[in-house]
């Protein structure tokens, strides 16, 4: 079995507008970025608090291609639910070509 066998939901990354009002302000707004396929796993409550201990809070952990491109400004749509990103890892061998990311991320209302 593959590792990308194993990626089965779609997910749509969203990047951030930020554009200045007349009052000093800025309103934002979220533009949708090209589908990909990933999956996406609870985090336990042992990898909760092991993340909270570097003061990141997360809730899940998207597993996904190496190709797909995500930062710690976007977020994830998956179905209705919505997902802050909030680290971005390598842990496989890129540098070959071969290899996946895993993303923390943090669902919100």
């Amino acid at each position: 079995m593959s590792f990308t066998s194993l990626l089965i939901d779609t997910f749509t990354p969203q990047t951030v507008t930020r554009t200045a009002d007349n009052v000093g302000n800025y309103t934002e707004s979220w533009a949708n970025g090209t589908a990909f396929k990933g999956r996406l796993s609870i985090l336990s409550a042992s990898e909760g608090m092991a993340a909270d201990k570097v003061t990141v809070y997360a809730t899940h952990k998207l597993y996904c291609d190496a190709s797909v491109t995500l930062s710690e400004a976007d977020r994830v749509t998956f179905g209705s639910r919505t997902f802050e990103v909030r680290t971005v890892q390598q842990p496989s061998a890129l540098s070959t070509g071969i290899g996946h990311l895993e993303a923390l991320l943090l669902e919100v209302d």
